[in-house]
């Protein structure tokens, strides 16, 4: 049930992200250099705003799981209300804020040619009403999710992950700039919201409207109010280091930095995926005081998350270069692959830390997560602004890095034998220090390959090639238990007769 829910959950992300990654040397093409670093710009300001929301999604795939579970359709449906009619407020307050604000956040923060700046504004402007629609839809998804129906949530954001991409380059492409490029992201936002009403209603929950009683409200918001610290945390780490690029380097060295970022964001961000589903997991296991249960859960799940994050940086490293040449062009090699290894090393940091924020959530322990991405968040972002005004767009990739390796070991070190029910020790030698320890080892050794044999296209295929598989061999030996690797062998035994 686990690992199927994380594939289905893996799918809804690497389907879109495989069209997103090619998209972008089309939207580059058509808008310009300057055209596609204010689209990212204007998606960058847009997520800012997200800090309005207190993270009630969070509590509420919680409590609509419990509710759910225990057939209370009164308080499912209060919860539900509670969560749609806060993020109907919040949408229309960001769309308003935006919208009024665009004139002044173009004209005070950033540099833009004169003949862009009325596009730049009007984008924004239309980008509001995209805030709004993306709140409704963002909380839509939390109720097949909840429901542990990660296939029909999957396929949603699969289906218009794709659409929004197609749509975006067919704007581009056909001369609407970057308002047809909002124009179009838009409307996709719009059928996608019409699709999710359309899939909640088909599984019957009786959704009446229902005002919340004191008692839901309470236990919505107080779980949130912790939360909410690791939203403006995961806010300020996903848009904060653009914002500063775009403000202190201006829109091209934005474009340069954000390609490499985007690639690097979206492999490692599909390991996330796997791992999420552990939430409502080890919330079950908790309520149901079944916590000796959770203990094979965790360290499996962090073992090989931990090791197919450490593979993925070893191919980056490998040919990570001759994938920005051919994907976007020459130009993008001699800044762009620096970035590209340091912000892939800065995101394995952080994977570190998935799996133990959310069990130490998932056992009601959300103020010690919250807390630690904050700091984290705050310290990436003084890093990143220190790092850009002294090392451009390398110095910001830098200090991401710096910041991640700082807190990221601190909160390891403090979670473990404390919230989460694993000792440190345990989790080096039977989770995600072992993935580290061999994963290393072999990149260490597989590197070198990539100054020994002469460059192109031929050798980076070989190269990964023998990378994919002696990685692959370590990891049905080393990381994969000897139950599973059994259980692994007597399924292709069965596929093969």
């Amino acid at each position: 049930m686990l690992l199927r829910n994380s594939l289905w959950n893996l799918s809804g992300s690497a389907v879109p992200m495989v069209v997103a990654l090619a998209t972008v040397p089309l939207l580059i093409h058509s808008l310009g250099v300057e055209g596609f670093g204010i689209v990212t710009l204007v998606g960058s300001v847009i997520g800012y705003f997200g800090v309005l929301d207190i993270n009630l999604s969070a509590g509420s795939i919680k409590y609509l799981a419990e509710h759910h579970a225990a057939n209370d359709r009164e308080r499912f449906a209060e919860t539900f209300w509670f969560g749609i009619l806060f993020y109907g407020a919040l949408g229309l307050l960001g769309a308003l804020g935006i919208f009024f604000a665009a004139d002044m956040l173009v004209a005070r923060f950033f540099e833009v040619s004169p003949e862009m700046k009325e596009a730049t504004i009007t984008s924004f402007q239309l980008a509001g009403l995209g805030f709004a629609l993306t709140q409704a839809q963002n909380y839509l998804l939390v109720v097949p999710q909840a429901l542990q129906r990660y296939d029909r949530s999957a396929q949603s954001e699969a289906f218009f992950g794709v659409l929004v991409n197609l749509a975006s380059v067919a704007a581009a492409i056909g001369g609407a700039g970057i308002v047809g490029v909002i124009i179009a992201r838009v409307s996709v936002s719009a059928l996608n919201v019409l699709f999710l009403i359309w899939l909640l209603r088909s599984f019957d929950l009786n959704l009446e409207m229902r005002w919340p009683r004191p008692d839901v409200r309470k236990a919505l918001t107080s779980f949130s109010a912790y939360a909410y610290l690791s939203k403006i945390a995961s806010t300020l780490h996903q848009h904060a280091d653009k914002v500063i690029v775009g403000a202190i380097a201006g829109p091209v060295a934005l474009t340069f930095y954000t390609v490499p970022v985007t690639l690097a964001g979206r492999i490692l961000g599909l390991t996330y995926r796997l791992s999420s589903v552990i939430y409502p997991r080890a919330s079950a296991l908790a309520g149901a005081g079944r916590i000796s249960e959770l203990r094979p859960v965790y360290l499996g799940v962090t073992r090989y998350v931990t090791y197919i994050n450490l593979a993925a940086l070893g191919i980056i490293v490998l040919a990570g270069d001759e994938f920005l040449r051919r994907w976007v062009g020459e130009e993008f090699i001699t800044q762009g692959y620096p970035v590209l290894v340091l912000m892939t090393l800065a995101l394995l940091v952080d994977s570190l830390t998935n799996v133990p924020s959310l069990v130490n959530d998932a056992l009601g322990h959300p103020r010690v997560t919250g807390r630690f991405a904050l700091a984290n968040g705050l310290c990436g972002v003084a890093m990143v602004y220190l790092g850009t005004h002294f090392g451009g767009i390398i110095g910001a990739a830098s200090g991401h890095l710096i910041s991640s390796m700082v807190l990221g070991l601190g909160f390891l070190l403090f979670v473990h034998g404390r919230t989460v029910p694993v000792s440190f020790k345990e989790s080096l030698v039977s989770g995600f220090g072992r993935s580290l320890a061999i994963g290393a080892a072999i990149i260490c050794i597989l590197i070198p390959m990539k100054w020994l044999v002469p460059g192109g296209l031929l050798s980076t295929v070989a190269i990964v090639s023998a990378a994919m598989v002696t990685l692959a061999l370590a990891g049905l030996f080393f990381i994969v238990s000897v139950d599973e690797r059994a259980a692994m062998l007597s399924m292709a035994r069965r596929l093969r007769s």
